[in-house]
């Protein structure tokens, strides 16, 4: 066998490991040592003495452990540990790196204090069952260092020793009815590249219930890790994305084993930086998001899968009370990302962790999508209030997809505050060129409200429009788009808008809007006849079009033929209305030049009249 063949000897190196240590030293040698060796206090300094051996053969050397304070009262099994600290050897550690037997994580740990209530040492000593009723740990702080070594990729590494197999030769049996531990503070630190970077997470509690260790515990299906829950909450945990543009915000998080549940509690994605100072520090076009979300919730997840698998499955995930926001200045110029492979169930097929959540709820939610026109210099608004909806089956699961590869969702909402949305979407996972669905409904409102969106972005103002309702049915993929819409409405009338050089104001371009809506827009749909007007929809997509824009382009697309102004007459049009806009501006220039005229002619008259009046003068 050669050396790389050769099991290295497995190390304990996980602190919660070291806690273990410490128990089983303090329950049991420590009843061991006054009822065999000593009496009074003579017990102490060998027990200590034991509990530093310990640590350090069982680290082979690597970590030692301080403290300064260490009581045991035998009479009633309390323990306490003040200042507990486990600080790795540099030495030995970098030894171990020469030797290529150095793990890839370097823990430091301190504890303010450690305690543990009703030790039961007799049964310990009398039966090897050790039974504790409680064990505080304050303010635990703990370092990772980690540095990924080649040699632990292509070494094997023996079997990690089972918590029984660590206490079978003290203990035939563990029993800890609760471990608390408050105040945990975390600092990963990540050695693996050029840069050292470092995730800290402070303000951490875990609660442990009903711990039992014996030959029998780990095949306890209802047990978590030999626990029958364990209860981790976060409190304010805060950092700053990758590209530090956004900072990621949670006032609490909340994980139980027990109830299988994940729950988050005020999650915000916010900018780190005002739009101006955004898109400054960016140097590029892109959109701003703002997220907040009152509560995300995870229910019914299988931790047994998770934890033989790697796989996350859970019944459902909800996110109540949101409220998304999306920013975009269209003054901001530069390469655009390209889209393609990108669409929201493409993405999820990219994420790392294999997972299915059986249904996905969103409820009381507000989007509001806003641009700066670099034209108008105006900003549109579109919103959706009280939006809620749910999805089922998202996943990227192979073993999954195979029995359904669909991902289907029905979102309810009301567009810009006063017409109800449905709309229904269902996504093809395994198709390479991304495949979907959406068709929905909208209801009956005012058109004028629509004067917030095209006004800004498209120099239109709606005077009037009684919409009935819109229906959309449309296939699409990364490249394009098929499909048709009916656009039911009464009253349509609109005008066209220019902009006024040299200011913010739009003015109304007042003939052009008349030949619009006499030779281009029909004002309703069906018209007087009876003639329903279809909007088919056939739309390439640009590889720059993100998901969302290419949804309310395909709309567009159909709305055009429904209004009168079909990619037939589009051509037609366009030429009517440059040559409309031509004679315009012929006829305002013929009405300036006979303005400049009528001036210069008055002009000269005052100069003659001035010249007789001073001739006069001047005889006299």
């Amino acid at each position: 066998m050669t050396e790389q063949d050769t099991p290295k000897k497995s190390t304990i190196r996980i602190w919660p490991i070291v806690i273990l240590v410490l128990i089983l030293t303090i329950g049991g040698a420590g009843w061991y040592i006054y009822n065999s060796y000593f009496a009074g206090d003579k017990w102490k300094p060998l027990l200590q003495a034991k509990l530093k051996e310990l640590v350090i053969s069982t680290s082979d050397s690597l970590y030692r452990i301080e403290y300064t304070d260490f009581d045991l009262n035998l009479t009633s099994g309390d323990a306490t540990l003040s200042n507990f600290k486990l600080i790795p050897d540099s030495a030995v550690y970098q030894k171990l790196v020469a030797e290529q037997k150095a793990p890839n994580n370097l823990f430091t740990l301190s504890v303010k204090k450690l305690t543990i209530k009703n030790v039961g040492a007799k049964k310990a000593y009398t039966d090897k069952i050790l039974i504790i009723d409680n064990i505080t740990i304050d303010k635990p702080n703990l370092t990772i260092v980690n540095k990924r070594f080649s040699f632990n990729d292509t070494v094997k590494v023996g079997r990690s020793k089972t918590p029984y197999e660590i206490i079978k030769k003290v203990f035939k049996q563990l029993r800890i009815d609760a471990i608390s531990l408050k105040d945990i503070s975390v600092n990963y630190i990540n050695k693996n590249n050029p840069v050292t970077r470092q995730t800290a997470i402070n303000h951490l509690d875990i609660n442990i219930s009903n711990i039992a260790i014996d030959s029998v515990s780990a095949l306890d299906s209802s047990r978590f890790y030999y626990t029958k829950g364990v209860d981790f909450t976060l409190h304010g945990y805060k950092v700053a994305t990758p590209d530090s543009m956004y900072y990621s915000e949670i006032k609490q998080l909340y994980f139980s084993t027990a109830k299988r549940e994940i729950i988050l509690d005020n999650v915000d994605f916010t900018p780190r930086y005002n739009k101006a100072d955004f898109y400054k520090k960016l140097g590029r076009s892109s959109e701003i998001f703002t997220l907040k979300f009152k509560k995300i919730a995870i229910t019914d997840i299988d931790l047994q899968r998770f934890l033989r698998d790697q796989k996350l499955h859970a019944g459902q995930l909800d996110i109540v009370h949101g409220d998304v926001q999306i920013y975009n200045n269209s003054n901001y110029k530069g390469k655009k990302s390209i889209k393609i492979g990108k669409d929201p169930h493409q993405a999820l097929q990219k994420v790392a962790l294999e997972m299915k959540l059986a249904k996905l709820n969103i409820s009381k939610t507000n989007i509001e999508y806003s641009e700066l026109d670099a034209t108008t210099q105006r900003t549109g608004v579109i919103k959706f209030s009280n939006t809620s909806g749910h999805f089922t089956n998202v996943t990227n699961d192979p073993e999954v997809k195979k029995q359904n590869h669909f991902m289907t969702a029905t979102i309810n909402t009301h567009f810009m505050d006063v017409a109800p949305l449905q709309v229904n979407f269902k996504f093809n996972l395994n198709d390479p060129k991304g495949a979907f669905n959406y068709s929905g409904t909208l209801g009956k409102f005012n058109g004028q409200v629509l004067d917030k969106l095209v006004k800004p972005l498209a120099m239109v103002h709606v005077k009037s429009a009684d919409v009935e309702r819109l229906t959309f049915n449309v296939n699409a993929n990364n490249y394009g788009g098929s499909g048709h819409l009916e656009f039911y409405y009464k009253n349509l009338n609109v005008e066209l808008l220019k902009k006024v050089e040299g200011t913010n104001q739009l003015k109304t371009q007042g003939f052009i809007s008349k030949v619009a809506n006499s030779l281009i827009i029909v004002n309703d749909n069906p018209d007087k006849k009876g003639n329903f007007r279809p909007g088919p929809i056939n739309l390439t997509r640009e590889p720059t079009v993100s998901f969302f824009s290419f949804l309310y382009k395909g709309l567009l697309d159909g709305l055009k033929p429904s209004v009168g102004f079909s990619k037939k007459t589009e051509g037609t049009v366009n030429k009517i209305v440059t040559k409309v806009s031509t004679l315009v501006d012929k006829f305002n220039q013929f009405k300036e030049n006979r303005k400049q005229r009528k001036l210069e002619r008055q002009a000269r008259r005052k100069a003659e009249q001035d010249s007789i009046a001073k001739a006069k003068k001047e005889k006299n």
